[in-house]
């Protein structure tokens, strides 16, 4: 096939979240099974830094229709191999800055303006490059307009789009591209597409519904979440819609995989030691370099918790603050280690944290590749309370590093990790509680913690089960080229 992908982030260029990985390791796992894959993304200077030196100029201007005038933009690519290229759209008005939606937390006011030119810029690269794309596979609020436009005469007229499918990815439904009607103009469509089917949400633009109701195909990236976004709890009000899409079996659920080649603990370059399924004692010396790293004590029997994680209400860091502090008042036999940023009174919690503890818990705010290899791999324990938890990949990062994952069962950590069960331990690979609260994460973690020092057979066998589960993307890629073929049905 041949697939064009339409995505505001993808790893390395630019990231923000787990939306960075999957566009850039599906597109890689695609071109492997021979398909010709083309990544459209914005050109964030900024952001990419020496990385632009990796990418070329494509020779002349690209016209961008942008409301009532017209736009000249630059494009450039870094082909990876003969299979697959990622494309870059320069417009430094809208894409020079120092992050990708906000700054210090507060939105860019223009977001709209920004990505509907992007999601315009995109379907003109793929006529400015005449590539007859069969797929086009949008990414969450940011491009779900171009599954609009491929339903409009603005676009289905030309020979490239002829045949052409479109499938649209939601990553989180918590975020949909909500914007006040007067943007409409710049996007050229008419007001016969502000309809309830369409863009209308309560009398509002909504790009992430208009996508989902024009798309010929849509998946959330677990299956768990997948049945969670029809109910009013998870689907942020777009519960309808979906329904609407479901009864019409083009909705699906499936599950991301990981990067193999960049999460490796047999190869990684960003760790101490090395170490594998079968000589694991390198993850002793990742342990104690974690414990230097974040100022705690160098002991080799102590309980270490890790996470690396965007500090947000929504991945239950308020209610681990509260566990974590009840722990540590009431016993000091273990240790934490936590690198993230994001929301301020988080931060400060968990920088209060630090100081009242500071034997036994250690924060880094801010966000470090290497060191978050380095958790992943030092750490015996890996915690994830997410409130809602579309796909999640660091609980599979962290199997494969043989460290086990403390999760709720939501989303994709529901369907990627198998519970403790004595009577199963040739299947079991984590911890799972149920119910988001202090009392469920604080028994939890004094489970795993109980399992680990007297239930150490067992332990080493959820540790095995973990690092030889298959989460790489070639089945995924199997599974999205089937919803490929099914949109043509």
């Amino acid at each position: 096939m041949n697939i064009v992908w339409i995505t505001s982030e993808a790893y390395p260029y630019a990231k923000t979240g787990g939306l960075a990985d999957v566009a850039s390791a599906l597109p890689k796992a695609q071109s492997k099974k021979g398909h010709k894959v083309s990544v459209i993304m914005p050109y964030f200077p900024q952001v990419m830094k020496e990385l632009t030196q990796k990418t070329e100029v494509v020779q002349g201007p690209l016209s961008v229709p942008f409301g009532f005038t017209e736009e000249k933009a630059a494009l450039r690519k870094h082909e990876i191999n003969d299979n697959l290229t990622f494309y870059f759209i320069e417009y430094n008005v809208f894409y020079d800055r120092p992050s990708l939606y906000d700054y210090n937390g507060v939105a860019f006011g223009d977001n709209a303006a920004r990505f509907i030119f992007f999601s315009r810029a995109a379907m003109q690269t793929i006529l400015a490059l005449d590539i007859n794309p069969d797929i086009i596979h949008t990414n969450d609020w940011m491009s779900a307009l171009c599954n609009v436009y491929l339903k409009t005469p603005l676009y289905w007229n030309y020979k490239n789009f002829q045949g052409c499918r479109s499938v649209l990815t939601i990553h989180n439904i918590g975020y949909q591209g909500i914007f006040d009607k007067s943007n409409l103009f710049l996007t050229g469509l008419g007001w016969e597409y502000f309809n309830q089917s369409c863009l209308e949400y309560h009398d509002q633009l909504n790009f992430l519904k208009a996508g989902i109701l024009t798309a010929d195909m849509v998946n959330t990236v677990s299956p768990t979440y997948a049945t969670e976004i029809l109910s009013p709890e998870y689907g942020f009000t777009l519960d309808p819609p979906l329904h609407h899409v479901e009864y019409r079996q083009k909705l699906r659920g499936i599950l991301n995989g990981i990067d193999t080649d960049d999460w490796n603990p047999q190869k990684d370059k960003l760790i101490p030691a090395n170490f594998s399924p079968e000589d694991k004692s390198g993850k002793k010396k990742c342990k104690e370099a974690l414990q230097r790293e974040f100022s705690l004590q160098t002991k080799p029997d102590i309980p270490l918790i890790g996470l690396v994680s965007r500090l947000a209400t929504q991945k239950g860091i308020d209610v681990l603050t509260s566990a974590l502090e009840r722990i540590f008042f009431e016993e000091q036999n273990i240790q934490v280690a936590i690198l993230g940023t994001g929301d301020p009174e988080l931060e400060g919690r968990l920088s209060y944290l630090n100081g009242q503890f500071p034997d036994n818990f250690s924060v880094f705010l801010g966000y470090n590749n290497k060191l978050a290899h380095l958790i992943e791999a030092g750490s015996d324990f890996f915690i994830m309370p997410s409130r809602y938890e579309p796909c999640g990949l660091n609980q599979m990062y962290s199997m494969r590093y043989g460290t086990i994952p403390i999760v709720r069962a939501t989303g994709g950590l529901d369907d990627t990790v198998i519970n403790y069960n004595p009577d199963k331990i040739d299947e079991s690979t984590g911890f799972k509680f149920y119910e988001l609260n202090v009392d469920a994460v604080v028994n939890t973690i004094r489970w795993a913690v109980y399992t680990y020092h007297n239930e150490k057979e067992d332990f080493k066998q959820m540790i095995h089960n973990g690092m030889t589960a298959d989460f790489s993307w070639e089945k995924t890629a199997s599974e999205y080229e089937q919803m490929y073929k099914d949109a043509f049905n």
